[in-house]
């Protein structure tokens, strides 16, 4: 089925590809493809194809951590058309994947799947799948991979033809389409390498949350020990469209692993090489639980081990004496004082010393890989 109906697909798609290939080469240059390795059936490594839709890394110095500097203008409209998928045919020829099934994914997040999400290689990958008819991008690891089980479990024919027909709709109303995926999460070997504490953990801050961070912002009980400018969601999403440039800082937030609910957030901004300015704010519907506590342990110990670290400075109102306390019983430190405001220190060595820290033997956090 897989070969007669991509074969046909691959027979009436031939003058779409090569006038995509034509423009490619015209206006961005070789290579017209795009190699890359994906895990196949049985966890066994195959080359994926597709049109390529970014700049090459050489061709000229690029900042930022994600793909937008790269991505051409004529591959933002091959990704939002879906075409740019379109050489992944010939891999359904060559038996290396099926019109559906999971999608392929990097090599190197075989480590960071849980022990159930791994039954998702017992079948070919595909160019579509029941994932990305049910959200594509806009899904959570945790549910794109539990959506790929669910798929091998009760996979049927009939399951694929509604799947194939579902895609052939979703592209037309180009529906769920996702430019650049990274507005929408991290990789799945970095968000599951964020630690957990207390059914708490971290993840990136994402463009959905800013109308979120707006209103928090904007709330009584947060301004009352901050200094900050009023914040509209327009301003906000010209900062984020900024910072989120710099590989050195980080924006992030701390979710409820249950229910995947946004508790608080938090961040590191660089000051100076290996020193990073700490912030910290909690849903003001939550205060008094804890969750700062919790939210500036997680930041610290993954500012120490992942991003290695020296110091984490601060600065806290002193009317603000609760928040005083927790970062005091973290081994933060006094550096100066001035116009009733704290600037604190913590050190890499006080952190792990402090009773009840990251470091303590009587209390380990623990990696989000293998947690449900």
């Amino acid at each position: 089925m897989d070969v007669i109906c991509g074969g046909v697909a691959l027979f009436l798609a031939t003058p779409v590809i090569l006038a995509v290939a034509g423009a490619i080469w015209l206006l961005d240059g070789r290579p017209v493809l795009f190699r890359q390795l994906r895990l196949g059936r049985d966890e066994v490594p195959f080359t994926l194809l597709k049109f390529r839709t970014m700049r090459v890394s050489g061709a000229r110095r690029l900042t930022g951590r994600d793909d937008r500097q790269r991505l051409t203008p004529l591959g933002r409209f091959l990704r939002t058309t879906s075409l740019d998928e379109l050489p992944q045919l010939f891999n359904v020829l060559r038996g290396d994947m099926s019109l559906v099934g999971p999608r392929p994914l990097y090599t190197h997040y075989l480590p960071h799947y849980r022990d159930d999400e791994r039954l998702r290689h017992t079948v070919r990958p595909g160019i579509t799948g029941l994932a990305q008819v049910s959200g594509r991008n806009h899904m959570g690891w945790d549910e794109r991979l539990r959506t790929d089980v669910e798929y091998v479990s009760r996979q049927s024919l009939g399951t694929d033809l509604r799947i194939l027909w579902r895609t052939i709709v979703g592209v037309v109303r180009r529906a769920d389409v996702v430019v650049i995926p990274g507005d929408l999460g991290e990789p799945l070997d970095i968000e599951r390498t964020y630690p957990v504490r207390d059914g708490l953990t971290l993840r990136r801050l994402r463009t959905s949350d800013l109308e979120q961070r707006v209103r928090w912002m904007s709330h009584p009980s947060t301004r009352r020990h901050t200094r900050m400018d009023p914040v509209s969601l327009a301003s906000t999403r010209e900062w984020f469209d900024r910072v989120r440039q710099d590989p050195n800082r980080h924006d992030l937030v701390v979710i409820e692993n249950a229910s995947g609910k946004v508790l608080a957030m938090a961040g590191l901004i660089p000051r100076t090489p290996g020193i990073a300015e700490f912030y910290v704010f909690v849903d003001p519907e939550r205060y008094g639980q804890g969750i700062g506590q919790t939210a500036t342990d997680l930041v610290c110990q993954w500012s120490f081990e992942r991003l290695l670290l020296d110091a984490v400075m601060l600065t806290v109102h002193q009317n603000n004496t609760s928040a005083c306390r927790i970062y005091e019983a973290l081994g933060f430190r006094d550096e100066s004082v001035t116009d009733g405001r704290r600037t604190m220190t913590l050190t890499r060595e006080r952190f792990f010393a402090a009773p009840g820290s990251a470091g303590d033997p009587g209390r380990q956090l623990s990696s989000k890989v293998g947690t449900a």
